[in-house]
């Protein structure tokens, strides 16, 4: 049943599913089978090719059924803005659901994809490799606000899961976990000895850890261009090293200005207010930019 499927799927490539009723008829399909694969089955993208696995454990399996890409819109946001001199940093890449995309539209942009997570890392190099690119690097590394070995919480230990993982304080532990050495962006970037005029483009998706991660950018954003694109949620403002009026300090401090994608500039006590009103269901309010005010008027939407 693989093979069948994976003619469908070279037969009609997931750039050529640009109707609703193509996606629809292409999910009844897969839906019909589903229980029958094992994958991974190769996606086209055009300038880009992923894998995806049907197992209802691995992230990737809603490119089968959705057909869109992970975070359409943040990730077209980023291509339109991102050039030759750009930098693009993935912080918690995953499978590289924003690196592999980055890089098809962006051959010339080095990427460095970091994914403490060994059998996301695995997944990711495996893309990398179907599309033979070679301006990624990966770094089984994690981000933080500080250099050190830390307690990582790998939740990924099924068979085919990609459920995700993250730093754990001392006092959290209450499974198994192993260690996990974490780096500043600020000592990275700065390791990497680059011209001032490089742009920097952060995307930060940790689990949680997503203000520690932003602390450790502090020197890099009063020296480059940096956009960072981060995720708000209830996991994150709950964390340890999160504090409402530290944070607003942090952006007062910086010169800093949150946008939604579209380019509007949103208060810190508006994500409160609005994270406030989500269900209980619901962790994340959703993707936000950090930029110097001074650079707003050089993206483009």
């Amino acid at each position: 049943m693989d093979k069948f499927f994976q003619k469908l799927c070279n037969f009609y490539p997931h750039y050529k599913l640009d109707t609703k009723l193509k996606k629809k008829s292409f999910y009844l399909v897969f839906s019909l089978i589903k229980f029958f694969l094992n994958g991974p089955f190769v996606l086209n993208f055009k300038k880009f090719k992923f894998n995806a696995y049907p197992q209802k454990k691995n992230y990737s399996r809603s490119l089968l059924t959705k057909i869109n890409l992970h975070d359409q819109g943040e990730i077209d946001f980023l291509n339109k803005n991102i050039d030759n001199n750009s930098i693009f940093i993935d912080c918690g890449a995953n499978q590289g659901f924003y690196s592999i995309p980055i890089a098809g539209h962006n051959l010339e942009t080095k990427i460095y994809a970091f994914e403490p997570s060994s059998q996301e890392m695995l997944m990711l190099k495996e893309n990398i490799k179907l599309n033979n690119f070679n301006n990624i690097e990966t770094l089984n590394f994690a981000i933080a606000e500080k250099e050190g070995t830390f307690n990582f919480k790998d939740d990924n230990l099924d068979s085919n899961s990609t459920k995700g993982g993250f730093i754990v304080d001392d006092n959290q532990i209450k499974s198994k976990t192993s260690f996990i050495e974490a780096l500043t962006l600020n000592k990275f970037i700065n390791n990497l000895k680059i011209s001032d005029d490089k742009k920097l483009f952060i995307k930060i998706d940790l689990e949680g850890y997503d203000f520690n991660a932003i602390y450790g950018c502090d020197d890099i954003i009063n020296k480059f261009f940096v956009l960072i694109l981060f995720e708000f949620s209830k996991m994150g403002i709950n964390s340890k090293i999160y504090n409402f009026d530290e944070f607003n300090n942090f952006l007062k401090k910086n010169d800093l200005a949150i946008l939604d994608i579209d380019l509007n500039e949103i208060s810190l006590l508006d994500l409160h207010n609005k994270i406030d009103k989500l269900e209980k269901k619901y962790d994340v309010l959703g993707n936000f930019l950090l930029i110097k005010r001074k650079n707003k008027t050089f993206l483009k939407k």
